[in-house]
């Protein structure tokens, strides 16, 4: 069979493909430790990802013989690389939230203990969202990921030999992520977000609780 141009235009790619530089990321902040940056973030996060996918397994054996077993998902961190302006304003906010989860003094929580939350609901931990964008400007698929705080904040070099602008990675760990398709984006979950609020509940029976 030939190979059609056409075809491939009109069955493979015929929205054009998805491109990589058109997307957004929104961060929450916890509201017990950290002064929150506005919305600076949405602008100075330059880099992110879908995250992978993965379902582990099993192998059980009866007589020698294997066969797989479906396991559990796994989810690996996520990391997000990020513009560093003068006021370092987002570097200052993620140190300080790390400050709050372990004290760089001593292994303890910062702040009021009486108003801390741990478990599912912790005062440290926040969601955020991935949003893809098309060409045409509108909103194809975001992406959750629920009960996040950052683990690592990559070095920020220093060189005199350079003139370029900084910037950094922030790794996240947050319990799992799953994808809201209502915008009429590509495969995955169906979850919708009606009736959710900043406390983390929400009244949709279809998906789990997330800050949209």
């Amino acid at each position: 069979m030939a190979f059609s141009v056409s075809e491939f235009k009109s069955k493979g790619i015929k929205r054009g493909g998805a491109r990589s530089a058109l997307f957004q990321v929104e961060l929450h902040w916890p509201s017990l430790s950290v002064t929150a940056p506005t919305d600076q973030a949405k602008f100075v996060i330059k880099g992110a990802s879908i995250p992978t996918s993965t379902i582990g397994s099993y192998e059980v054996f009866y007589q020698g013989k294997g066969y797989k077993v479906a396991g559990d998902r796994t989810y690996d961190t996520w990391d997000t690389t990020i513009i560093n302006d003068e006021d370092f304003v987002i570097r200052n906010a993620l140190e300080d939230w790390m400050n709050f989860v372990s004290n760089q003094k001593l292994n303890t929580r910062r702040g009021n203990h009486t108003k801390i939350k741990e478990g599912t609901n912790a005062s440290y931990k926040k969601d955020l969202k991935l949003t893809q964008f098309g060409t045409n400007g509108k909103e194809l698929t975001h992406y959750h990921f629920v009960g996040a705080f950052p683990t690592n904040l990559s070095a920020i070099a220093l060189d005199w030999a350079t003139q370029d602008i900084q910037e950094f990675t922030c790794s996240w760990t947050y319990d799992y992520w799953f994808q809201e398709t209502k915008h009429g984006g590509g495969g995955g979950s169906s979850y919708t977000t009606s009736g959710i609020d900043s406390g983390r509940t929400a009244s949709s029976t279809t998906g789990p609780e997330i800050i949209p």
